[in-house]
């Protein structure tokens, strides 16, 4: 092969692998910002387990009310 044939196929190469490159930064940016949603959401679970575990500290020994 030729030194064009040879630069050609590396130009050729170099916009594939930019190509490869812009999708999987992309999926990056798609996969940080789901993440972050689910960051956000573990955050908010676990304020609601530790709030009820704080109720049920507080309350005393549930009964069933007396049978009339």
């Amino acid at each position: 092969m030729s030194w064009a044939g040879d630069a050609l196929a590396a130009l050729r190469k170099i916009i594939t692998l930019e190509e490869r490159v812009v999708t999987l930064a992309d999926d990056i940016r798609e996969l940080a910002h789901i993440v972050k949603d689910l960051d956000h959401r573990l955050v908010k679970l676990e304020t609601k387990i530790e709030i009820y575990e704080r109720l049920s500290e507080k309350s005393g020994p549930r009964r069933l009310p007396p049978h009339n």
